[in-house]
């Protein structure tokens, strides 16, 4: 089994948490050992420890996989822009529930997260450190970029381009061929339409 962390200890870190103890349920790969924050804590966070502030990752010394659970995605680039160390790797992770339609033509950066019950189809491309949270559906030739983060129950039709470090809020709707801005925040429930 492979060590793995998570970057923040607030809520989206503890449900990346609860990603990897599912995936471990379905296929045991993952030895989890605490989360990093700079909001130092004794408290044990849903049974785990707090191993010290994010900037100690590049004092680390054995391989060791990260993931960062910081929903604002400005913050989360910065956080990565910190991180130096070449023992740390940033994996992708897909809760088991998600359906992929074709894996052979969905381009998945390094860094992902895909929680449960979300559906990508075909000719897709996420980029680095996007989180695309429960019950998102994204349809054939959408692309992500970077560290933009989809909250739960978006839909994105088909040739949808997100740009990077986009929020997309809540239950949003985005028609056809939409494209968003890079750092564009869009509000809960919105429907983008051309």
């Amino acid at each position: 089994m492979k060590n793995i962390a998570v970057i923040g200890s607030g809520g989206l870190g503890r449900e990346v948490l609860g990603i990897i103890q599912s995936i471990n349920r379905k296929e045991n790969s993952w030895n989890f050992i605490g989360f990093y924050d700079d909001n130092l804590s004794n408290d044990l966070i849903n049974g785990f420890p707090i191993l010290g502030k994010i900037e100690e990752l590049n004092q680390i010394n054995e391989e060791l996989y990260v993931v960062i659970a910081i929903g604002n995605p400005k913050i989360k680039e910065l956080i990565k822009n910190k991180i130096f160390n070449s023992q740390i790797k940033f994996p992708t992770l897909i809760h088991p529930s998600v359906e992929i339609y074709s894996e052979e033509n969905v381009v998945l950066g390094k860094g992902v997260v895909i929680a449960a019950n979300s559906v990508l189809t075909v000719n897709i491309e996420i980029s680095d450190f996007v989180y695309i949270n429960t019950a998102v559906v994204i349809a054939h030739d959408t692309k992500i970029g970077k560290y933009s983060m989809i909250m739960p129950t978006v839909s994105i039709s088909a040739g949808g381009e997100i740009g990077e470090k986009v929020y997309i809020g809540n239950g949003t709707k985005i028609d056809y061929a939409i494209q968003i801005d890079d750092n564009a925040v869009i509000k809960a429930g919105s429907i983008l339409t051309s």
